[in-house]
């Protein structure tokens, strides 16, 4: 639609359309305002909360300003969730945020462009839990080992064949369509609680096995390698039809990436986390051209910074190709005397950042903007200007 022709007939109509569709129809612009003049070479990223973006109070100049401090090359917009979106989503209006305002749109305006008049990357993040689903809808709820519901992840067989798999499949190719971002990023995509009766059907079905794995007491054996096997494959399922619906919005365009979330195994960093269902090699086996994000979370619990970089020595090791792996530094601490929301001391975010530009990694992320302190961003930018 030519919004210059709309304006002539409506000025509302204009003013709907320019809140609702973040880039312009004018052929000097952009396909996207989402993705930058040219990809960067290495990867500075930043986390924007789903509350920072859909704040309407929210002073964009500034976050741009705060980014520029530390010339951040990419930032990690927050979408939001099935069940609470960042837009009006057609499929789904009950579930936005703020009726009427494309809070994405609105966000791309503000910081694509940078103070100095270079372009940034804008990444899509998309976070999988549904409590507010769970609420209303107990029964689609993963059920944990002791019989309990989860409060905010679906269960397996709903992620594989359920209409919350299907919803989550659903948003990211929306996201794609209505903004075609270089990067989706799937946040909070773990399986914990597997045992409900409809997980057990699935875990008949994809596995042939007629029970799930038990002890020698006949207790379920939580911690059995097929179960964590299994999992990865239903998340790598999931994922592979993200991939499908991806590869079918940019059949005529740029290419849109896809990444995951993922935690860490400190102690065996190859194996990735089969537990949660992140079994790193067969997440990668089955879905091409997938982008890790790692959990290097150096405050819950307390370990060393320089930890980050043995991590990424073991990756490197194993054979992982460090080109899709990105660090992501959490600035929250945990603990028994530690209320929330606590952080990282700003040398400790600094040396983390140096830590995780090593053996061959060339992106680190840092999350989330909300926490991050003045000293702190004085901290990031001496550690990325260092390089």
């Amino acid at each position: 639609m030519d919004l210059l022709l709309t304006s002539l007939v409506v000025i509302g109509t204009v003013v709907a359309l320019f809140v609702t569709r973040p880039w312009s129809d004018d052929d000097s612009s952009p396909r996207s305002p989402l993705r930058a003049a040219s990809a960067p070479e290495e990867t500075r990223s930043i986390s924007i909360d789903f509350g920072i973006v859909t704040d309407p109070d929210t002073d964009w100049d500034e976050v741009s300003e705060r980014l520029a401090s530390v010339d951040a090359t990419t930032v990690e917009v927050n979408a939001g969730r099935v069940e609470f979106t960042a837009f009006d989503w057609a499929a789904h209006p009950e579930a936005a945020a703020e009726a009427g305002t494309d809070h994405v749109a609105v966000a791309a305006r503000g910081l694509r462009e940078s103070p100095e008049g270079g372009t940034r990357q804008l990444n899509l993040i998309v976070d999988a839990f549904v409590p507010k689903w769970i609420q209303e809808d107990p029964s689609i709820a993963g059920v944990g080992a002791d019989g309990k519901r989860s409060r905010y992840a679906a269960s397996a067989w709903q992620l594989a064949r359920g209409e919350v798999g299907d919803r989550l499949v659903d948003y990211v190719e929306a996201l794609a369509e209505r903004y075609d971002p270089p990067l989706i990023e799937i946040t909070e995509l773990l399986i914990f609680d597997t045992f409900g009766a409809d997980d057990l059907a699935l875990y008949r079905e994809m596995t042939g096995q007629a029970d799930w794995p038990r002890t020698s007491t006949g207790a379920l054996d939580t911690s059995a390698p097929e179960l964590g096997r299994w999992r990865s494959q239903v998340l790598a399922g999931l994922l592979s039809r993200m991939r499908t619906a991806l590869d079918r919005v940019q059949e005529d365009g740029a290419p849109i990436e896809l990444g995951l979330d993922v935690r860490v195994n400190w102690d065996d960093p190859a194996a990735g986390r089969p537990d949660s269902g992140q079994d790193y090699e067969i997440l990668i086996a089955e879905v091409p051209e997938l982008r890790l994000q790692l959990w290097t979370y150096i405050g819950r619990p307390a370990r060393p910074a320089g930890d980050i970089e043995t991590l990424t020595a073991a990756l490197r090791a194993a054979g992982y190709d460090m080109s899709r792996l990105m660090p992501s530094i959490g600035l929250w601490t945990a603990g028994p005397q530690v209320p929330l929301p606590q952080t990282i001391s700003a040398d400790r975010l600094g040396e983390a950042v140096r830590s995780a530009v090593t053996n061959g990694i060339t992106a680190v992320n840092v999350t989330p903007y909300s926490l991050i302190t003045p000293e702190q961003w004085e901290a990031l930018a001496q550690a990325w200007a260092g390089g």
